[in-house]
């Protein structure tokens, strides 16, 4: 898992460093509410996004207490996160999932 975690980590500190440019060059826009909660197209909501990815990661542990059909509900957690990035070029094919 530490692969995997490590991949993560570096993924997030990539979408943490291009929304604190976005947010420098003032394209990206402050985190906005509308009617349905808070703008896809904002960097504050990709930082939002990064932080609650990163309180994921710093509570794999406790992921595993929750029942899974999967087994290894931490490890899916991780691969459900990954996906994401299944275009970047460090994506392992043995974190796809098949459902």
């Amino acid at each position: 898992m530490a692969d995997i975690i490590e991949f993560l980590e570096a993924r997030i500190a990539e979408d943490e460093a291009a929304a604190g440019q976005l947010e420098e060059s003032g394209s990206g826009h402050p985190v906005q509410r509308t009617s349905f909660g808070i703008s896809p197209f904002s960097a504050g909501r990709v930082l939002a996004e990064c932080a609650a990815k990163r309180r994921i990661l710093g509570n794999v542990p406790l992921v595993t207490d929750i029942p899974s059909q999967m087994g290894g509900t931490s490890e899916y957690v991780l691969m459900c996160l990954a996906s994401v990035y299944s275009w970047h070029p460090d994506y392992q094919e043995g974190w796809t999932i098949t459902d």
